[in-house]
């Protein structure tokens, strides 16, 4: 009778133990997700500094299979990629960083700068500039963008957060990274904010006062930009440079203004070659 009377105590106290137990792990697992959770909010909110961490090869590596299949142009992509690297000897990036120039036989004014350390010059906008700084001033520009890893932030939280654990896991990387590439295509320009566009102003002309010891020739690329800002050619406009142009170049002329107006070095024209790529037209006329 005793035993039957010690039972319930022994139910009791075993039904107490499991509460206890349900407790514990219904505590460790709210946690859990309370830290999971606050990771996640963490790096979408400090997903510019992430950004910087991602390694520049695991950029690279995501653009290769699209930049092996563009069309190219032997000489005008050697000759962007010359003035390029002329801006990079004084233009310092990190170790391990890029930079590759091509040439996009097409009638858009556009370039940009995207993931991977590339820059695409369309035929178009390269008709529209009047001398070789201007084009300068442009690849300053975008290699700026390339430097401060904009490319990639402008891909978006997700999918920078989504490299980020690939890395840190050792995963491949995730398929909402390849799905970008594989929907947008690598010739998509990625969407630069105005701040990261005025750090590009700043960058690219520090850098081209340092290759030519002066500033004259810059204005002239803002005013092409400017004038074709509204110009749109299958739907594309040039995003490097056209978000609020107008207040940026007020930016750069309250700046430089009284510098631009008394410099009067001489600009470079673009070699024979090039304008008898970009203009066929003339040299036939020439020749008659």
């Amino acid at each position: 009778m005793e035993k039957l009377q010690k039972s319930p105590d022994y139910a009791v106290r075993g039904s107490v133990s499991s509460i206890v137990h349900i407790r514990k792990f219904l505590t460790l697992s709210i946690g859990i997700v309370v830290v999971v959770v606050g990771l996640g909010v963490a790096v979408f909110a400090s997903i510019d500094e992430l950004a910087s961490l991602v390694p520049f090869e695991m950029e690279q590596s995501l653009s290769h299979p699209y930049t092996r299949a563009l069309p190219s142009n032997k000489m005008m992509d050697e000759y962007l990629q010359g003035l390029t690297d002329k801006l990079l000897a004084v233009q310092k990036l990190p170790a391990g960083m890029r930079v590759r120039t091509h040439y996009v036989d097409s009638s858009d004014v556009n370039a940009f700068s995207t993931v991977g350390g590339h820059i695409f010059v369309f035929r178009g906008m390269l008709e529209k500039l009047p001398h070789e700084n201007a084009l300068m001033m442009l690849l300053a520009h975008e290699i700026a963008h390339i430097k401060y890893r904009h490319p990639l932030k402008g891909l978006g939280k997700g999918v920078v957060a989504s490299l980020m654990l690939s890395m840190l896991f050792g995963t491949a990387y995730s398929d909402t990274v390849d799905k970008v590439f594989h929907d947008t295509g690598l010739l998509t320009a990625m969407k630069f904010s105005q701040n990261q566009e005025i750090i590009a102003d700043e960058e690219g002309m520090r850098t081209y006062y340092q290759y030519y010891g002066y500033r004259n020739g810059i204005s002239e690329l803002y005013r092409v930009v400017e004038n074709n800002q509204q110009h749109r050619v299958s739907g594309l406009f040039y995003p490097g440079m056209r978000s609020a142009i107008s207040e940026r170049m007020q930016n750069i002329k309250s700046h430089y203004i009284k510098e631009m107006q008394y410099d009067r070095h001489p600009l470079n024209p673009f070699p024979a070659r090039i304008v008898a790529q970009l203009h066929p037209q003339l040299c036939s006329e020439n020749i008659k």
